[in-house]
């Protein structure tokens, strides 16, 4: 076995791991009960299932001969990009459902941000001599 069939061997299991990621996710999806507990299952998939298809597809190129330093510092590039966008998306979305004020899942746990519920005041909130914001804080 040659140094390019280990690469192309290595690539395809990527590529099929990626994408068992991507399925379990699609089916917890279907699975959630509301809006909030969606978006927080797309993290499988995004942290983990787009990573390993992409390098399973760089190792694929690789296989070949056809990579270049140029294609591999894209690679690389669009798994950054992939998990800061997927990151801003989901919290994002998580907002988006959260402020919709629909009916959550019961076995959706709530969260301490919702305005309905008191949250202790925080120490910087008030100058200890006069009683007012500190300055940037008012």
């Amino acid at each position: 076995m040659s140094g390019s069939d280990v690469l192309a061997v290595s690539g395809g299991l990527l590529l099929v791991l990626g994408s068992l990621f991507f399925l379990v996710t699609a089916i917890g999806m279907l699975r959630s009960g509301d809006a909030i507990s969606r978006v927080n299952n797309l993290s499988p998939a995004m942290g983990a299932g787009m990573p390993l298809i992409i390098v399973g597809a760089a190792l694929d190129v690789a296989a070949r001969g056809e990579l270049s330093i140029t294609d591999a510092v894209l690679a690389a590039l669009a798994i950054g990009a992939a998990l800061v966008v997927s990151s801003v998306a989901s919290n994002l979305l998580g907002r988006a459902a959260y402020r919709t004020q629909r009916v959550l899942d019961p076995r959706t746990i709530s969260n301490a941000l919702g305005p309905h519920e008191d949250l202790p005041e925080p120490s910087w909130a008030e100058h200890p001599d006069t009683g007012a914001a500190p300055h940037g804080r008012d």
